[in-house]
């Protein structure tokens, strides 16, 4: 009775505007029933700490975040957030002195002041980008800053740079030299620079008021309890949202074209079945030949329920998958241009890549390279735009790639055995409903008496 009414993780909406903690909230409320329908091994933490095997593990993840629900930056902050805590961890205390942990009493007065009580504020941590370039090339990330420093006047705002932030004064400014020197204060600077900062490459979705709380409280610390609230808001996201969306998207073992024809062949055999019946009931010929029709009713009702939930049961039986456009690498390419000179049609011209100007060391790959050669990028937390990748020609040239190409590409075995019993469970669901629902048709079918129309 379980299988029959076994229910994979429920799909969860995104939400529409800011992250916030109401949103975190809705989205707790919602996955409370997925969480109970994902086994321990494919538990959030198993699947960031790598302890799943392919394909749901972290790079699985952040392959789904990046190119499915395009809202990767969340799992590229966590990251940086858990490394930025082993760093600082890692200080002596002499140096980690420098940064106290945060308190209230360090917030500078509330945002209900008037604009009258707006003033820039110097010596900000906020960054533009050519400033951001510095802090990739000069080798200084990880260390102090001195007030004296030559490394300092990149920092220094300018009057067209002063940032103003509403309820700040002058009195309240924190001391411009101790400011300087707290421990990877650079660290902080490029992470606002590429995660904070409207309009930077990985901009989180945010409210203002939490960029603002989150800029006031590293006004005065890098201690990284001051990234608390930001941080409750991306994790909260990716357990409650992300995560269960990424288990229900990774039981589905063929991609849309396959499964889209799955469905259609498992219709196609039902109506021919039920036409073979049909002609059987008004001949003359035995009924019992009518239970010939048994088995392509009940592998067309297997096969619908199965495909319903986006699996396809031969790829199951065979422990594969097909592979994402992503993981393909030239494979595309090659499958397109085989297409192409079946087809005669011309050949997809050469696409041109443009560097980017905001992150200059992100490095340019070549365009038939494999996943592996562009992987870091996608887990590097100061790396260019996640958008990016339609600029790839895997990418350009899979669109493009005739529908029926898709279904004749490579299988890869799925390792866990954790998401293979997920899928047992939809498969036998689908075989049980086909039992219960063929059996009754094919006896009703057989007790109709016969036509003898011919």
């Amino acid at each position: 009775m379980d299988v029959l009414l076994y229910k994979r993780p429920d799909h969860i909406d995104k939400l529409e505007g800011p992250l916030d903690s109401s949103s975190c909230q809705k989205y707790a409320e919602r996955a409370a029933c997925s969480h109970a329908a994902i086994p321990e091994s494919l538990s959030f933490d198993n699947v960031i700490n790598d302890k799943a095997l392919p394909p749901m593990s972290s790079k699985d993840f952040m392959d789904y975040l990046r190119y499915v629900t395009f809202d990767a930056e969340n799992l590229q902050f966590y990251l940086w957030y858990r490394e930025y805590t082993k760093k600082f961890d890692a200080l002596p205390e002499a140096v980690k002195c420098l940064s106290p942990e945060w308190e209230p009493s360090m917030s500078a007065p509330s945002l209900g002041r008037g604009v009258a009580d707006r003033t820039p504020l110097r010596g900000t941590f906020l960054l533009g980008a050519k400033e951001m370039g510095t802090f990739y090339n000069d080798g200084t990330n990880d260390s102090t800053i001195s007030p004296t420093s030559s490394t300092q006047s990149p920092l220094t705002p300018s009057k067209e740079q002063e940032l103003v932030i509403p309820g700040i004064t002058s009195s309240d400014e924190p001391d411009e030299e101790a400011f300087s020197i707290q421990p990877l204060r650079n660290d902080v600077r490029l992470m606002m620079a590429v995660y904070i900062d409207p309009g930077s490459d990985r901009e989180l979705n945010l409210s203002h008021r939490d960029r603002q709380n989150l800029q006031r409280r590293l006004q005065h610390t890098t201690h990284p309890s001051a990234f608390a609230p930001i941080i409750e808001i991306i994790s909260a996201t990716l357990r409650n949202h992300s995560h269960p969306n990424f288990v229900r998207w990774s039981m589905c073992n063929g991609n849309r074209p396959r499964v889209i024809a799955l469905r259609g062949f498992a219709v196609g055999m039902l109506l021919i079945t039920t036409a073979v019946g049909v002609i059987l009931t008004v001949s003359h010929v035995s009924r019992w030949y009518r239970i010939l029709c048994l088995p392509f009713l009940w592998f067309g009702i297997a096969n619908i329920v199965a495909s319903y939930k986006g699996l396809c049961i031969l790829l199951y039986r065979r422990n594969t998958r097909e592979s994402h456009p992503w993981e393909l690498g030239g494979s595309a390419v090659n499958l397109l241009e085989e297409g192409r000179a079946q087809s005669s049609l011309p050949p997809t011209p050469p696409y041109i890549r443009t560097p980017t100007t905001s992150v200059p060391s992100v490095k340019m790959y070549d365009l038939d390279s494999s996943p592996s050669s562009f992987f870091d990028d996608r887990i590097s937390t100061f790396g260019a735009s996640n958008k990016r990748f339609r600029e790839e020609q895997w990418y350009v040239r899979w669109v493009h790639l005739p529908w029926w190409r898709k279904l004749m590409i490579k299988k890869l075995k799925v390792q866990e055995e954790g998401l293979r019993l997920m899928q047992n469970k939809i498969v036998k669901q689908a075989d049980y409903w086909a039992t219960i629902v063929a059996i009754p048709l094919i006896i009703a079918l057989v007790a109709l008496p016969q036509g003898n129309f011919f």
